[in-house]
């Protein structure tokens, strides 16, 4: 891995922490801005070194650093919201793979672009971190159950709405930095993932 791309993924690693700390209490599932994170890394980054960035995040907060809304540590794993930290390494990849798929095919990647594969992952974070939630509450600690409503109405419903407001910035962002820096996110590193 060239010293390039290691500072990339060590960025976006650096930037998801640092969103994690832009939080509004919420029962069980806080409203942050780690989302915004997911999507621009996978849409900047690509499907390998965006997903890496993330992995690169989880490993920090698990090995105790604490990034994580709720500090750190490998007891993090049965934090209600440890399903998004693993959905956040689909998100990121699902986005960066559909706009490499994109630019492949010779297709300009425009805001409403960036914006569907955004939302493409983001929808796939969710699932990932709802079906997390409801094995959490109902296998892993007994007594704490929710009904599948439930568990989608606290890890999805009371989030979604924000976060594709969020995508709506994030996708503006992205199509100004790949315009203006495309010798560093449209670059080798992106057209390898294909």
């Amino acid at each position: 891995m060239k010293t390039k791309e290691m500072a990339l993924i060590s960025t976006f690693a650096v930037l998801t922490a640092v969103t994690a700390r832009i939080t509004i209490p919420l029962p069980v599932i806080p409203f942050t801005m780690q989302p915004t994170m997911w999507t621009l890394s996978g849409l900047l980054l690509g499907s390998r070194l965006g997903p890496a960035s993330q992995l690169l995040y989880i490993v920090m907060g698990l090995i105790g650093i604490p990034v994580f809304v709720g500090g750190g540590g490998p007891e993090y794993i049965f934090s209600p919201t440890f399903g998004y930290l693993i959905g956040s390494v689909a998100c990121s990849w699902l986005a960066g793979r559909i706009v490499e798929k994109w630019r492949s095919e010779g297709i300009r990647i425009t805001r409403a672009k960036n914006y569907f594969a955004g939302l493409a992952g983001l929808l796939v974070a969710y699932c990932f971190a709802v079906l997390y939630l409801y094995a959490l509450k109902n296998f892993w600690m007994p007594g704490e159950g929710m009904t599948f409503f439930r568990v989608v109405t606290v890890g999805f419903l009371t989030t979604i709405g924000p976060d594709l407001l969020k995508l709506l910035i994030v996708a503006i962002v992205a199509e100004r930095l790949q315009a203006s820096l495309p010798h560093l996110f449209n670059s080798p590193a992106m057209q390898r993932a294909n």
